[in-house]
């Protein structure tokens, strides 16, 4: 990047290899460093032009197109440390990679990208292990949920992932410890999700009328004494999807500290388990051709925890 790009406005032009990319993307890959909300206030002002006129976050790109953008400071990724201890994991963490996919089984703990409170992601171990630009994330997990996390290792597998996302034909398992007996008659919750920041600042979703719809099924592996494993399927890929269904059945997800049931955290808590347990267990796609279907083992904490069966 010259110095240009960070002292004045100025144009790209759009290769071969980033077409059809969302322009939020885009941005967001030229300049690593530069904060998600500057991005969209760019793109909110009309300070980034797509072709001369103003642009959406979600615009897709075209080869040939001109961007115009204004000037970017502090445009160059800042240096990123990740700890030794999460390098290891993540280096790890692999359970399938070919040409085109590098799939890990994501440790809980880690979100997939920095933020306020983390100052790396899993994003960032990637980076630093195996090279910058070797894999990109193709969809995201939640910092304390574990298990099936896709990288696309170029831009067409990327695009054909997410395509395959939009399209409902990537099929996603989740396995979630939940407090209480769920009523076997429950096979399927369809409810409205809507994002919301509640007083103090908290971001959380709620069940609302006027949400988007979502709809997870739901079957049971096993029951305990006061809880169930339950298998998740989900048929729409909303935020907290699995968390808020499964409270808006009077259930709580173990080690869950935002919807959960307090005092079923106790429990596991007093039973050893530290975290959360929802864990995205297998995940199946096509990709030119080729089935793939990756299933993830459960992190050992949560398998001990079954194993036990004490809570």
């Amino acid at each position: 990047m010259n110095k240009l790009d960070v002292e004045s406005v100025h144009f790209i032009k759009v290769e071969s290899g980033d077409e059809g990319q969302r322009i939020d993307n885009f941005i967001r890959k030229r300049y690593p460093s530069l904060p998600k909300n500057r991005i969209y206030q760019m793109l909110r002002k009309g300070e980034v032009r797509l072709n001369k006129k103003r642009v959406k976050p979600t615009d897709r790109l075209t080869a040939g197109d001109e961007l115009r953008m204004p000037p970017i400071i502090d445009a160059q990724r800042a240096l990123t440390t990740v700890p030794p201890f999460w390098l290891e994991r993540i280096r790890q963490a692999v359970i399938y990679e070919d040409a085109h996919f590098l799939i890990l089984n994501k440790p809980a703990g880690i979100a997939v990208h920095a933020g306020s409170k983390q100052q790396y992601g899993l994003i960032d171990a990637v980076r630093a292990i195996w090279g910058e630009g070797y894999a990109e994330l193709a969809h995201r997990l939640d910092r304390d949920t574990s298990g099936v996390l896709v990288l696309g290792k170029n831009r067409a597998a990327l695009a054909g992932f997410q395509a395959a996302m939009h399209s409902g034909e990537v099929k996603k398992r989740y396995w979630a410890l939940v407090s209480g007996k769920w009523n076997p008659q429950i096979k399927e919750v369809r409810i409205r999700l809507e994002k919301a920041m509640l007083q103090g600042g908290e971001r959380m979703v709620l069940s609302r009328g006027e949400g988007q719809w979502a709809r997870t099924y739901f079957c049971i592996l096993r029951d305990f004494k006061e809880a169930t494993l339950l298998e998740a399927v989900l048929d729409t890929g909303r935020t907290h999807q699995i968390r808020v269904s499964v409270q808006s059945k009077g259930h709580g997800i173990g080690g869950d500290g935002k919807y959960g049931d307090d005092a079923f955290n106790r429990r596991l808590r007093k039973a050893g388990f530290h975290g959360m347990f929802l864990h995205a267990k297998e995940i199946q796609f096509a990709y030119e051709g080729d089935e793939i279907c990756v299933q993830a083992p459960l992190p050992d904490a949560h398998q001990q925890l079954l194993d036990k069966g004490n809570f």
